[in-house]
């Protein structure tokens, strides 16, 4: 969990539209209440499901991708089915999906946060890994995320561990590029621009240190700081408790993340007394550091 591989599958399913195939994209709908077989967030060019149902992240890739249908459902067998029987996919990716053995795989590509690739090296409840390290034998690409956020040594550490699981698969670095902010609930945007300004940065996602240093490398100071579980639900007195903690701080703006945007009912936020604060979304993008040409290969 908090590795990036949302962002990894829309950059890929991009490409492969870009590059004239057809995707659709399986996600299991996580924190979504959608109880059906088979959800169609979106068909590729209109979405049906809120991001209630559809879960933060399924509604996030069906709203910023065109073209590409994305199905939810618990059993990926049938919404992989269904999918092929309605959309006709060249591929079909799966957002998450190294556990689910009910459904054979062609390629496994695995993504690591380059700030704390094996956890404590524990499986759950003791750590949070789902496997031991050594199922990283199955991947077929390694992609190690934030790698901008780790040191020379901490990287050659991580890429001679996974050589030693697994020697044969390609090892990309990546970071989280900042694209732009934007108000939540509304679409036009502008620059990623922070330099001196006060912030209380708010998530629930699975790396929020993550997307704290991020703010700060735009010249942000987080005066204060909100975060929640990943995945998390913002309810109306969420919403209050986090503009008085912005007034009390004295912060210039609150800044969120995309995946937390979408699970933040605007209309809450126009009810209530901002006392002139805004709250902006900071959209992120993957950028491949090196080898990046290996990517496209």
């Amino acid at each position: 969990g908090g590795t990036g591989k949302t962002p990894v599958v829309k950059r890929l399913a991009r490409e492969l539209t870009a590059a004239g195939y057809q995707v659709a994209i399986l996600s299991r709908g996580y924190q979504g209440d959608f109880s059906g077989e088979v959800g169609v967030v979106s068909d590729g060019k209109e979405v049906f499901l809120t991001a209630e149902e559809a879960g933060d992240e399924a509604y996030m890739l069906a709203q910023s991708l065109d073209q590409v249908p994305v199905l939810v459902g618990s059993d990926r067998t049938k919404t992989g089915k269904y999918a092929g029987r309605y959309f006709d996919p060249d591929f079909i990716l799966l957002d998450d999906g190294f556990q689910h053995w009910s459904v054979a795989r062609d390629y496994e590509v695995v993504v690591l946060d380059g700030t704390r690739p094996f956890s404590n090296g524990y499986l759950l409840p003791r750590g949070k890994l789902r496997e031991p390290v050594s199922s990283l034998e199955r991947g077929d690409l390694f992609i190690i995320t934030r790698a901008d956020q780790a040191t020379k040594q901490k990287l050659r550490e991580i890429k001679q561990r996974l050589v030693q699981v697994n020697p044969g698969p390609e090892i990309i670095s990546s970071c989280h590029r900042p694209t732009y902010l934007r108000p939540v609930g509304k679409s036009a945007t502008r620059e990623p621009d922070l330099a001196a300004k006060r912030v209380l940065a708010v998530s629930g996602i699975g790396n929020p240190e993550s997307f704290e240093r991020t703010l700060e490398e735009l010249g942000a100071e987080i005066a204060a700081k909100k975060r929640f579980r990943d995945h998390h639900a913002y309810t109306y007195e969420e919403i209050v408790e986090i503009f008085t903690l912005a007034s009390e701080a004295g912060v210039d703006k609150i800044v969120t993340t995309e995946k937390d945007a979408v699970s933040i009912n605007w209309e809450l936020i126009e009810k209530i007394d901002r006392q002139g604060i805004e709250m902006e979304v900071l959209g992120i993008e993957l950028k491949f550091l090196e080898p990046a040409d290996k990517w496209q290969d």
